[in-house]
């Protein structure tokens, strides 16, 4: 008899819910990077993940636009939550990146990738972050501290 849940090889990407994909994720990325910086005295593995990891950071930002939350009272939650271009805006970064071609993926309830956040149903696009300003703390201080406490060019 067949197992009713897919079976993934140990260590690959793995679905969780319906909008949740195999991906590289530009916020949880961010939690195990903190984690691997915590650890005393690093060895070559940990450096190496740790810098690859900010370097990713780094070139996989979304500059040029704002995730904004927009009024409008004809709404079931009274607001949307839209994206704009916006030159100033701090940089973003994607929940869920695809592992190919690191593009950001947007996905809802029917477990289809979308391009923009706008494409999402209002339930998931008003109720999930898509975007956000993850690793912005990372990078500017706490990834620079981290390399001169251990000496790491």
């Amino acid at each position: 008899m067949p197992s009713p849940l897919p079976v993934s090889r140990p260590n690959s990407p793995a679905k969780a819910r319906s909008y949740e994909l195999p991906a590289i994720s530009g916020s949880e990325s961010v939690g195990i990077v903190r984690y691997l910086m915590a650890l005393d005295n690093p060895d070559a593995r940990i450096i190496q993940a740790v810098k690859g990891a900010a370097d990713w950071l780094k070139n996989s930002k979304l500059v040029g636009i704002a995730a904004e939350r927009k009024d409008d009272p004809a709404l079931p939650k009274g607001y949307d939550r839209v994206v704009v271009k916006d030159p100033n805006a701090p940089p973003l970064w994607a929940r869920f990146y695809d592992i190919e071609t690191n593009r950001p993926m947007f996905v809802g309830r029917d477990g289809i990738v979308k391009n923009s956040l706008a494409e999402i149903e209002y339930e998931r696009r008003n109720g999930y972050s898509y975007l956000g300003t993850y690793a912005t703390k990372l990078l500017a201080e706490e990834y620079p501290t981290w390399k001169k406490q251990w000496h790491i060019e």
